[in-house]
């Protein structure tokens, strides 16, 4: 499994629920269902997973340049604001380059887990190559079928891959040219859900505005508190965070 380094949810199952879909070889790559994700988040949006929540009031004592929000308010099942509208293309306004935008699909993944709904995500099986290969682009040069944050793959699928590709641009040679070239498509699980922090035109604007780390973090120390006392005879792993290091 290739696991970005910035995941920041995993649902219980999903790697299994990967690992069982690849093994029944249908798809050269079988990526996780992937929160925050430049194709992904269009398809939450149309399958009603996403429901209209809106900022809270700035806290006392922020700013509107360093707001630390808390979870977002609840107003109704679907996004009726035109400003959240997702473009189905890998470079949208809405999500790429709006860390507002991308605060809401965490928010929305965060409050359906929540409120035990976050099986609406699961829109089965998506086939990120239904219509073929190089289908958008960015404007100068660059496509991309697919963001590869979290997939399963075979040793041998890389058998034959363009390791100077690989080099120039990995994420273009994985999800579009070697796929094109085997003439195989990739695939994201439904049922496999995980969250993906953040891409980088994002992060200053998500840290800044917002406390969805935080909230991350507890729920991530609920389950190492629940390994230390099963494995490890109640001796915690080390969390990760630069500053207990």
């Amino acid at each position: 499994i290739k696991i970005d380094d910035d995941v920041t949810y995993i649902a219980d199952g999903a790697i299994p629920e990967m690992i069982r879909e690849k093994k029944r070889g249908r798809f050269l790559f079988v990526s996780a269902n992937v929160v925050n994700h430049g194709i992904l988040s269009a398809v939450h949006q149309e399958v009603s997973a996403l429901p209209h929540l809106a900022k809270p009031p700035i806290p006392e004592g922020q700013d509107i340049m360093n707001q630390k929000l808390g979870p977002w308010e609840y107003r109704g099942p679907i996004m009726l604001d035109p400003n959240f509208r997702i473009e189905h293309t890998f470079y949208s306004d809405c999500v790429w380059r709006r860390w507002d935008c991308a605060a809401w699909v965490h928010e929305a993944l965060l409050w359906r887990l929540e409120n035990q709904t976050s099986c609406v995500f699961d829109f089965g099986l998506f086939d990120f190559h239904a219509h073929g290969y190089e289908t958008m682009h960015d404007g100068i040069g660059r496509s991309i079928d697919w963001n590869d944050n979290f997939f399963a793959f075979k040793h041998e699928d890389f058998d034959d891959i363009d390791w100077d590709g690989v080099a120039n641009d990995d994420e273009r040679e994985m999800s579009t040219l070697h796929p094109k070239r085997r003439q195989e498509h990739a695939v994201a699980l439904g049922r496999a859900v995980i969250a993906h922090w953040t891409f980088s035109i994002q992060e200053k604007g998500l840290l800044a505005n917002t406390t969805l780390l935080e909230r991350y973090r507890a729920r991530a120390e609920v389950i190492m508190e629940d390994n230390a006392n099963q494995f490890y005879g109640g001796k915690w792993q080390p969390r990760g965070h630069t500053w207990e290091r």
